[in-house]
């Protein structure tokens, strides 16, 4: 089971890199000083972790986080080890219902694991979290002792990654997922990855956007998808290439990235591909 689980994470790691996203990097294009060989390279380096029986969620998520960072001395994938790591650890326990299980995975993991956690987003140091200053600021030098879901459910008001953390992934299994499978009905596998992007762009701002850039532009990014997306969304089969492009140019010209999106897209093309070979409840 580990082994297909690997190649599925890898599957969708890879699909989602060959689409183009509006201000995040794909194959064809590329974030500035970013590079699709790392992306590659840390999915497969995360994948051996993920699928590890024996690490707790904790240290799956620290293990892989840690050599990740130490092979390319960048954060180029803590969002989705955030994300898919509750999922591998669920379904290594050969679950019945998968959503019952990831809340139990989620709830059940202790302090330690939860250290282990705080210290992985600290090693990553992913976009804005410098400018955080509120509760349970991962980065103060003693942190209280708290459960992650307890951790979570401070910054899952903002951040969209801790509300899958509360919220038992409502966003993907609610939203996204079926949302998808919709898509797929009426467009090809590659346009409705692009659309599923689309429409986490469009939903709320993205997490990664408001850490660095705040509220007002988050919103602002997400208002422009919006105005795209309708457009697409009731046209699916009509070309709106140039427009994906322009915005595409626009958004990464500032630097906006919506990295949390392509986050949610990737975990969502993993639970996609679970659900079609394991038959498994959600």
């Amino acid at each position: 089971m580990s082994e297909q689980l690997k190649a599925m994470y890898l599957e969708s790691c890879l699909e989602e890199l060959k689409v183009n996203k509006p201000g995040n990097h794909s194959l064809n294009s590329k974030i500035m000083g970013m590079y699709s060989e790392k992306f590659l390279l840390v999915s497969k380096i995360s994948a051996k972790f993920l699928v590890k029986e024996n690490l707790s969620l904790g240290e799956m998520i620290f293990y892989s986080t840690k050599k990740c960072i130490d092979s390319i001395n960048s954060n180029y994938n803590l969002g989705i080890i955030l994300l898919c790591a509750p999922l591998m650890k669920a379904l290594l326990k050969k679950p019945i219902n998968l959503r019952k299980e990831l809340r139990k995975v989620i709830e059940n993991a202790g302090i330690l694991e939860c250290s282990l956690i705080i210290d992985a987003i600290k090693y990553a140091n992913p976009g804005g979290l410098k400018k955080y200053k509120g509760a349970s600021n991962v980065l103060k030098r003693k942190q209280e002792k708290k459960k992650i879901h307890e951790i979570m459910s401070i910054s899952s008001s903002w951040d969209r990654i801790s509300k899958c953390y509360v919220d038992n992934y409502s966003e993907i299994f609610d939203f996204g997922l079926p949302f998808f499978n919709n898509l797929k009905k009426k467009v090809s596998k590659e346009k409705a990855i692009q659309m599923l992007y689309l429409g986490y762009a469009s939903k709320s701002p993205d997490s990664h956007l408001l850490r660095k850039f705040g509220s007002y532009k988050a919103n602002t990014v997400m208002k422009m998808f919006k105005f795209l997306s309708l457009r697409i969304f009731r046209n699916p089969n009509k070309n709106f290439d140039y427009q994906i492009r322009l915005l595409d140019t626009y958004l990464k010209n500032l630097n906006y990235n919506p990295g949390t999106c392509a986050d949610l897209t990737v975990t969502t093309l993993l639970i996609d591909k679970i659900k079609d070979i394991f038959k498994i409840q959600l």
